[in-house]
């Protein structure tokens, strides 16, 4: 084990052939894993995000990975059902509190790079390693909406003005969308109850909850709804492709929770997953990351543009998600 992590590591220090092709074939064949060459992936990412990580990998290792994807929330209640049986070896992706909430079926371990990363939102027994930093945005539609009258605020998303026209992804389904939510009671705590808030937000969303994140950016580009919430990373790639939208940050402060990569209970190709999840948080793949991917690097050093971030409350959020979850539910008729 402790040769492949040193090979890990060396061939970690080339550049993605994404960025630079290596060419170094001979290297390649070094860090073959003879042993089994196979390692199972469940993923909530897009492919954009998972396919040049996963290509790559395959590329410097030799080990074939096969790729599960799904809703993260869809992802983990498999995981439970399969409760370390004939399961994947890997969960890539999902926010960390959503990680957390399912910490029985993940095995602990500890990244050999653990004290090059950001260690806000570390996990201290090793349940998940984190991958990259996501912030939640207010987006706009800028045809139908004027800078000057864009919501400011999370206090704001409760305001009846918007009653219909707020995009909005399942908390049930979607990770993003619970943080969205949980960050939405931290910050309006002071005066609001968990259950005012939830109740208030949902009147806005007038009965249309979409079924996941990736249809928020299209209901608001098409014009379907005037405003949405989801990731920075979303945005900022459809700004990038001309979309006519805008970006706003909470003037609170938004919620930056990482979204993480976690083993799997008794996962068959153990040590393959072991070198996946050093390989997420290369520096590699972590520049990857910010100069292609609209995503923010986890490894400390990062020129990542600063923001105003709330102290989300991943306790919290894993003390309250089904108690959460329930009352969404019965608030929204599911």
């Amino acid at each position: 084990m402790k040769k492949r992590m040193l090979r890990a590591a060396a061939c970690l220090s080339a550049v993605l052939v994404i960025l630079c092709s290596c060419g170094d074939e001979q290297a390649r064949e070094e860090y073959h894993l003879e042993e089994n060459n196979k390692l199972v992936i469940y993923t909530s990412h897009k492919e954009e995000i998972y396919g040049p990580i996963v290509k790559e990998f395959e590329e410097r290792t030799g080990i074939w990975v096969e790729v599960v994807t799904g809703g993260t929330n869809d992802l983990l209640e498999r995981i439970e059902e399969e409760n370390g049986k004939d399961s994947g070896d890997i969960m890539f992706g999902g926010g960390v509190d959503s990680l957390n909430a399912y910490q029985d079926y993940f095995e602990p371990y500890i990244c050999s790079q653990s004290d090059c990363l950001d260690d806000s939102y570390a996990s201290a027994d090793g349940v998940y390693t984190v991958f990259s930093k996501l912030p939640i945005v207010i987006v706009y539609n800028k045809k139908l909406v004027i800078s000057a009258g864009t919501p400011r605020s999370w206090k704001d998303l409760t305001n009846s003005h918007w009653k219909g026209n707020v995009a909005f992804a399942d908390p049930d389904r979607s990770g993003s969308s619970y943080t969205a939510l949980l960050a939405m009671i931290q910050i309006l705590s002071e005066d609001m109850s968990k259950e005012e808030v939830m109740e208030a937000f949902v009147i806005n969303l007038d009965g249309d909850i979409l079924s996941g994140s990736g249809e928020v950016l299209q209901e608001v580009t098409a014009g379907k709804k005037l405003i949405g919430i989801t990731l920075e990373e979303t945005v900022l790639k459809e700004i990038d492709q001309n979309a006519d939208i805008g970006m706003i940050y909470p003037r609170e402060g938004t919620a930056s929770v990482p979204d993480g990569t976690a083993l799997i209970k008794n996962a068959p190709h153990r040590e393959n997953a072991e070198l996946f999840i050093e390989f997420t948080v290369s520096e590699d793949v972590q520049r990857l990351l910010e100069d292609h991917l609209y995503r923010r690097s986890v490894r400390k050093g990062a020129e990542n543009e600063e923001i105003k971030e709330m102290r989300y409350d991943l306790d919290y959020s894993e003390q309250y998600r089904e108690e959460i979850l329930t009352e969404w539910r019965a608030l929204t008729g599911q």
